[in-house]
């Protein structure tokens, strides 16, 4: 599924005004997206390690399978609060 470029920018928002709001270092800014990067690539490796509460590759992965489940970016707690959540053991007992 591609994605809406209007959806790109909206999702740098959140980088972005930070900076109007709060006087930020450009260094810091740099090394804080340079985080997200290699978390988004932790995301999407496959490598499921569990540690609870961390919103791992293996909710994420059932995130791209369902679109209705695991939205968290950092951690389980508002998928757990909204009844979003669907651990990986989940899917694991699915398995034929």
């Amino acid at each position: 599924m591609a994605k809406n470029p209007l959806d790109g920018v909206l999702e740098a928002l959140p980088h972005v005004i930070p900076i109007f709001l709060l006087p930020t270092h450009f260094k810091t800014h740099l090394i804080l997206i340079f985080m997200e990067a290699i978390w988004a690539a932790n995301l999407h490796d496959c490598i499921n390690v569990k540690l609870w509460p961390v919103m791992g590759a293996g909710y994420h992965t059932i995130h791209h399978i369902t679109y209705r489940h695991n939205y968290g970016n950092y951690t389980i707690w508002m998928d757990w609060m909204f009844g979003t959540l669907r651990p990986p053991a989940d899917d694991e007992k699915k398995e034929i």
